[in-house]
């Protein structure tokens, strides 16, 4: 996966204990917006870790193997573009608050995970308390 500098934060908020999800488009090429071809994936791993946080560990993860209805990806059409659907709201023991996304994929070319590259400072989510 090549970088990219040349694109800012997103931010996203949601609701815990509802199922809103944030979509993610992966690239094998970002400049070239080559979509990452996931026909091949075993796994994808989303891990929530709060911002600031200086604990090693103390996010929430959650899979594709563990609970596809949080972690989940598809292409609707061979020529449209692979997606991952996270469903953070819904992570377990998740709280209210600012969080860091990072996602991994998992497939034969990558059977340790390949991390999206700046899912760690790119994505940030808000994880907010019903009203």
């Amino acid at each position: 996966m090549s970088e990219c500098d040349d694109y800012g934060v997103v931010s996203v908020k949601l609701y815990k204990d509802r199922d809103n999800a944030v979509t993610v488009v992966p690239y094998s090429d970002l400049p070239g917006l080559v979509n990452y071809d996931m026909s091949a994936v075993t796994d994808v791993e989303a891990y929530a870790d709060l911002v600031g946080s200086i604990t090693i560990g103390d996010g929430f993860p959650a899979s594709y193997i563990a609970d596809p209805l949080k972690v989940y990806f598809d292409q609707n059409n061979p020529e449209l573009e692979w997606r991952i659907y996270m469903k953070v709201g819904l992570f377990d023991n998740i709280v209210a608050g600012e969080y860091t996304l990072r996602i991994t994929i998992t497939d034969p070319a990558h059977p340790n995970g390949l991390v999206l590259p700046d899912t760690d400072s790119a994505l940030q989510i808000t994880v907010m308390d019903l009203p």
